[in-house]
């Protein structure tokens, strides 16, 4: 049953196109007629009345997946539209021919009528739900453009002249200040400044440059003015490849969809064979004197055996699936991915904000001799209090936690890359880098355990305090996470934005073997595409907008949800819990929904074409009402079979 959950290549219904509005508009209109029709079977020999219902109902609301069949097969493609088409034109038809004809072998069927006004009221539900999720998916194409920097100050002589950023050039000098994003890539000719980067590298920390260094477009400026040579306009930068490839794929990430009209493809066929032989066997059996006439088998067998039982076998348990997996804090927003995940052989990680926290935490309090630990974390707390910054932010939280609270603060000062300057009372207060206390002459004593960590030394009036050591640690679950994966024969790779040396240490306490460090964003999409050229299939685990590009690049993708992130929309599946556990729930999901579908499936296949044995060969006057009883029954157990994706343990 993998090709029902499988993302297809083919080309998308053109039925998306069709505004949602359109859709409910006509939703509610064929409710209306359904609950009518309904009402109209409680009354003897209202035949007529009723197929007018169910006329109106074709002609008013089954219009915008007429129209899109017809384009589709125009193309020559079979669709989900060109399914739902033959299924509600083989309906009326054939309540036409029983009205007005009377069609040997049956009697009047007045619940066909309801049939087919049912199956255009749940497709038109069904197209309703897709349609909005793909106008949501434009608004979140609209919002990228927030991330794109809008002016600069270019350098003209000894003045400044503020342009848009679109209108730099390679080799234009540009004025940066503190606070500001850059309007393009290039390199520092003079100044010395801390950058955000982590749109670009997915860095949380700020990284020191000074002349000579590569910037890049979008990244934040933290705490001095720059000089920089522009060496990539905007519209060639490497924050400019991300927008541009999300912008790309706004029509492409349709997987749901895809997925139904990949359906579509074998059941269409498989319905025209078996009616096509329904009614080559009456006109055996019966003679072709009345060959006309008996065209009403060939429509009622189309119309019945085609979508509704087998449509809803493998489309209910995707819905419920989704219900299901956000008891696990998963959003699966495209169920048809989970198929790709299971089957990748290739695994890759994203380091800062998947497999860890992407935040610093106090990972370490080391008090000097006669310093208890509530004292240093009173004084540095003291000093980090009015600071803004990953350090201060650790530094505030250790200290709530412990609670130690910072006293009165007369003043601060901050000396980027070396750390504060602080007075509270009488007492002045140094928390920084070690070297830069080595400088004061104050003798430390700091030292690390892991090669990621960073290191805060405290001084009180000249006295040596201690040290705190901060690291993005692991989330719960990670190291069990690539156990599990390397269990099932995955190979797992470490890719990341961040230095050498913090990826690497990361990577050895999470077990993976594999790394790649200091990788921007277009090379792990290229990592990814050369890999899957070679025939591998990739899933790509990752949490920032530096990860969008390889997350698009791979067979499925997975996110770790972030409320800053507009871009969440993108992704197959979205985790929303602070541990690694989820993704491991990922391949049960899978395996317990193709057990449903795959039983769902054999229910209705096998109700189905016993209806419609019945109907051509053993009891063609009651036939009718072993296909339709059949057909309600099997969405009745189907559906019953499918809540159990409710509880997904």
């Amino acid at each position: 049953m993998s090709v029902l959950l499988r993302k297809s290549s083919r080309p998308v219904s053109a039925a998306l196109s069709v505004p949602s509005k359109a859709y409910t508009y006509r939703f509610f209109l064929s409710a209306c007629f359904l609950v009518l029709i309904l009402f109209s079977l409680t009354f003897r020999h209202a035949d007529v009345g009723i197929f007018i219902l169910c006329l109106m109902n074709y002609l008013f609301c089954a219009d915008v997946f007429l129209r899109t069949a017809l384009k589709d097969i125009w193309k020559g493609r079979i669709s989900w539209a060109v399914l739902a088409a033959v299924c509600t034109t083989s309906g009326l038809l054939y309540s036409a021919l029983n009205v007005f004809l009377t069609v040997p072998l049956f009697g009047p069927v007045p619940d066909l009528y309801l049939y087919t006004s049912l199956f255009i009221t749940l497709s038109l539900w069904a197209e309703r739900r897709l349609v909005k999720e793909k106008e949501r998916s434009r608004v979140f194409v609209k919002k990228l453009d927030d991330f794109l920097p809008k002016s600069g100050r270019l350098c003209v002589g000894r003045s400044f002249k503020k342009v848009f950023a679109g209108e730099l050039k390679k080799g234009d000098l540009i004025f940066v200040k503190p606070g500001e994003r850059l309007p393009a890539d290039g390199v520092v000719k003079q100044g010395k400044t801390s950058i955000d980067e982590q749109l670009i590298t997915g860095n949380m920390l700020p990284t020191s440059k000074n002349a000579g260094s590569r910037v890049f477009a979008g990244t934040l400026n933290k705490s001095a003015e720059i000089y920089v040579e522009v060496t990539e306009v905007l519209s060639a930068s490497a924050l400019m490849s991300v927008v541009s490839a999300i912008k790309k794929s706004e029509l492409a990430r349709s997987g749901f969809k895809s997925a139904l009209d990949g359906f579509a493809c074998w059941v269409l066929p498989l319905a025209i064979l078996l009616a096509a032989g329904a009614y080559a066997s009456i006109l055996y059996t019966k003679g072709t004197s009345e060959w006309f006439l008996y065209l009403g088998v060939l429509l009622f067998v189309l119309a019945v055996a085609s979508p509704a039982a087998l449509v809803f076998a493998a489309v209910s348990p995707a819905f419920f699936a989704r219900s299901g997996a956000r008891t696990k804090k998963i959003k699966l927003q495209n169920i048809y991915a989970l198929d790709e995940i299971v089957r990748a052989d290739t695994v890759f990680f994203d380091k800062t904000g998947t497999l860890t926290y992407g935040e610093l935490r106090v990972s370490g309090i080391y008090p000097a001799k006669k310093v208890s630990q509530r004292q240093l974390l009173e004084t540095v707390a003291t000093a980090e209090q009015l600071v803004d910054g990953p350090f201060a932010d650790a530094v505030t939280a250790c200290s709530k936690e412990h609670k130690a609270a910072p006293k009165p603060l007369l003043c601060f000062d901050v000396l980027p890359g070396l750390g504060v300057s602080a007075t509270s009372g009488e007492d002045k207060i140094l928390a920084g880098r070690t070297q830069w206390l080595e400088e004061q002459n104050i003798k430390t004593a700091a030292k690390i355990a892991r090669a990621d960590e960073a290191v805060i030394c405290v001084a009180k009036n000249g006295k040596y305090m201690g040290y705190l050591t901060l690291a993005d640690e692991l989330r719960p679950g990670a190291k069990e996470l690539i156990a599990f994966l390397k269990s099932l024969g995955k190979e797992v790779i470490l890719v990341s934005g961040d230095n050498e040396s913090s990826v690497a240490a990361i990577a050895k306490e999470a077990g993976i073997e594999k790394v790649n460090a200091n990788v921007l964003p277009k090379t792990k999409a290229e990592i990814i595409s050369n890999l899957r050229a070679l025939g591998k299939r990739v899933l790509m685990v990752g949490d920032g907008f530096n990860d969008i590009i390889a997350l698009l690049r791979a067979d499925a993708g997975v996110v770790y949800a972030s409320g800053r992130n507009v871009y969440n929309n993108w992704v197959d599946v979205l985790i929303k819990s602070r541990d690694l556990y989820p993704v491991a729930d990922l391949f049960k999901i899978n395996k317990k929904l193709h057990r449903i579908i795959t039983v769902n499936v054999l229910l209705a296949v096998l109700i189905t074409f016993a209806g419609c044995a019945g109907l051509v060969w053993f009891m063609p006057q009651a036939g009718w009402t072993w296909i339709v009883g059949g057909a309600l029954a099997v969405a009745g157990l189907v559906f019953l079979n499918s809540t159990r994706m409710l509880n997904i343990k």
